[in-house]
């Protein structure tokens, strides 16, 4: 048998490959590649063409000449791989989100269940100005009517300082003191920051807010919710009426 025309083959094999069998043997195989597999541009999240029309494995930073090189690529060792780390790495991220989001809703305040209403309006009330007979100190007598309150506990009444308010209440306190108080050049004039409010809360009805000087200390308890002969506080289940008297030191 003649093996002149195969250079450096063994007996029972082929022959080595020309470069114009390596080119067909290439293009048969891109060609197949091609018939197998549709490049999509627009889907496959890791390949983009640059400005010089090449394109690149945003994955495995690698630069292709044309779709079948890139194809090609796709079905390699190292792509594979980079894959497969990808993945670990995702599912890594993703339990660290859902353990950080457990710890969020255990941590949070978003979960208490806030309440609301739909606000009737303002109740009728009514404030005087009162002296102690005894010690002449001076104070306020606040009563108001709840007749639609839903609640069954009594109003709720709070003191507030004016930082503690909204910048929209506190705009409204400082028109309530300017037209109850008419200006003047007087240089001890007291500024809005100089008052506290007194809120009295009742549902459905909206809050009532009581202007008071802050220069005056309330003679009351300094335990929260206790009551004395010059703070005290009366709520009448049948009328519907809420009373609170205080003094001032």
């Amino acid at each position: 048998m003649d093996y002149s025309d195969r250079v450096n083959s063994k007996k029972g094999a082929g022959g080595i490959a020309s470069k114009e069998d390596a080119n067909i043997s290439t293009k048969r195989r891109v060609k197949e590649l091609l018939a197998t597999h549709v490049l999509d541009l627009d889907n496959d999240p890791y390949v983009f063409r640059n400005h010089v029309g090449l394109l690149e494995c945003k994955l495995c930073l690698t630069t292709h000449n044309n779709e079948a090189s890139y194809i090609s690529h796709l079905g390699g060792r190292k792509h594979h791989l980079n894959l497969e780390r990808r993945r670990i790495l995702d599912e890594r991220q993703r339990k660290q989100q859902q353990h950080e989001q457990k710890i969020g809703e255990q941590l949070s305040i978003s979960r208490v269940e806030k309440r609301s209403w739909k606000k009737i309006g303002q109740p009728e009330f009514k404030v005087v100005k009162i002296q102690h007979p005894e010690t002449l100190k001076l104070g306020f007598l606040v009563s108001a009517k709840f007749p639609n309150i839903v609640a069954t506990n009594e109003p709720l009444h709070r003191f507030m300082s004016y930082f503690e308010l909204s910048s929209r209440n506190q705009n409204l306190i400082a028109k309530y003191v300017a037209s109850k108080i008419p200006p003047s050049e007087d240089l001890n004039e007291k500024e809005e920051h100089e008052n506290q409010v007194l809120v009295i809360s009742a549902e459905p009805y909206e809050n009532i807010a009581i202007v008071l000087p802050n220069d005056l200390e309330i003679d009351k308890p300094q335990d929260e919710g206790t009551m004395s002969d010059t703070f005290w506080w009366f709520w009448d289940n049948d009328t519907k009426e809420y009373i609170l008297q205080l003094f001032f030191k």
